[in-house]
């Protein structure tokens, strides 16, 4: 109704085949060997297949958030090996989260300007170990001439890597370790414009400013239906760009102060380390060398603390709370605490300097898009 009703080609994968208000979900675990369908991970999926009547009331006893996770693994190369088995004529294959909203215009403005025909695997990479894989919620792209070389010709890839989905943590992980092994493949960081944050998490400042954003995580469905408003604003002009999402959508609700709010205020803390025990986070961010005296005092109040971020040309936001003040030199709106936060950090923005730096940005001249490396 929102995000996707402008794109002519999509398929919304799921763990259990539906039609939910007219569209089609389908299994993507279908195909993954019976002998790993025995495996523990999937006492819910068989469970809710002899459901006859509503999942949520035959769920009602199950973690199905928890339960849901373990399956997901599974999903990624079964889903991508039936895409190309049955739509091996496009030129991208583009990867999503359900609650991954995406600027399509500016997406489809992008794949104008790469190459299709060169094997291509890009997200915003996130590491496990020291293995870098596409973040599944930020959004992931192949091209074409990369799924052809991961499964043209090939049967069953994905039942390859099903055993081993068993003893993993994350299908989008699991489908970078697959095509490396099958494509000789690396995934390329397009962070940030391919975006694991939401508007008023994401971070604003000079270096993420210009960019085009295409994706955005963990949107509600609230956020949603903004964002596609936003873009139904504009026209669905593209690019979107960083800037765009700070100005019609988070500087709005920026303040002077707010109670019982986190604006994620984590470049530098400000404590006395006598008052409590400080985990080893809170001792890694505490400001090192010397204080201004205004800085010397910031833990003591919520006014002393706005003081102390303005003796700092650099800092537009600061939190308050657990005898902690804290500073940032980029502006995040944030989020509601915590349940059982207690006592609740109280924000604060500086609010004309924050107008200032966006009036002195505002010109970010020509679009630039991420490039692939070249060979």
């Amino acid at each position: 109704m929102t995000n996707l009703k402008c794109v002519p080609n999509y398929e919304i994968w799921s763990d259990m085949e539906q039609t939910i208000a007219g569209q089609k979900i389908f299994d993507s675990l279908t195909d993954v060997l019976p002998e790993v369908k025995a495996h523990d991970d999937f006492e819910i999926y068989h469970h809710q297949a002899k459901c006859p009547i509503d999942q949520e009331h035959c769920n009602k006893d199950y973690d199905t958030a928890s339960k849901g996770w373990s399956l997901d693994k599974y999903k990624n190369i079964h889903i991508a090996e039936s895409n190309w088995a049955n739509h091996s004529q496009y030129d991208w294959y583009f990867y999503i989260d359900a609650d991954t909203y995406v600027s399509w215009p500016t997406l489809v403005e992008w794949f104008k300007r790469l190459n299709p025909a060169k094997p291509s695997y890009f997200g915003a990479v996130a590491l496990l170990g020291d293995f870098p894989f596409g973040h599944g919620g930020s959004g992931y792209a192949v091209s074409r001439a990369a799924m052809k070389k991961m499964f043209d010709g090939k049967g069953k890839v994905a039942n390859k890597y099903d055993v081993k989905a068993s003893t993993t943590c994350c299908g989008d992980y699991l489908f970078a370790f697959a095509i490396k092994e099958e494509a000789e493949l690396d995934v390329q960081n397009m962070y940030p414009t391919i975006n694991g944050e939401k508007p008023y998490t994401m971070p604003f400042y000079k270096d993420h400013w210009c960019q085009p954003i295409i994706t955005m995580h963990h949107a509600a469905s609230e956020e949603i239906d903004e964002l596609d408003k936003f873009e139904i604003k504009r026209k669905f002009k593209a690019p979107v760009q960083i800037k765009d999402i700070f100005y019609d959508i988070v500087q709005p609700k920026l303040c002077d102060d707010l109670d019982a709010w986190d604006n994620m205020s984590d470049d530098t803390y400000y404590f006395d380390e006598s008052s409590r025990q400080f985990d080893d986070n809170e001792k890694r961010l505490k400001k090192q060398g010397d204080y201004n005296d205004l800085e010397k005092v910031a833990q003591e109040s919520f006014e002393n603390c706005r003081a102390a971020c303005e003796s700092i040309g650099s800092c537009v936001q600061f939190r308050f709370g657990k005898g902690i003040c804290s500073t940032s030199t980029a502006v995040r709106f944030g989020k509601q605490p915590a349940v059982g936060e207690d006592p609740k950090p109280r924000s604060g923005w500086m609010v004309e300097r924050i107008k200032k730096f966006a009036k002195d940005h505002d010109d970010c001249g020509a679009v630039k898009y991420p490039e692939l490396k070249k060979d």
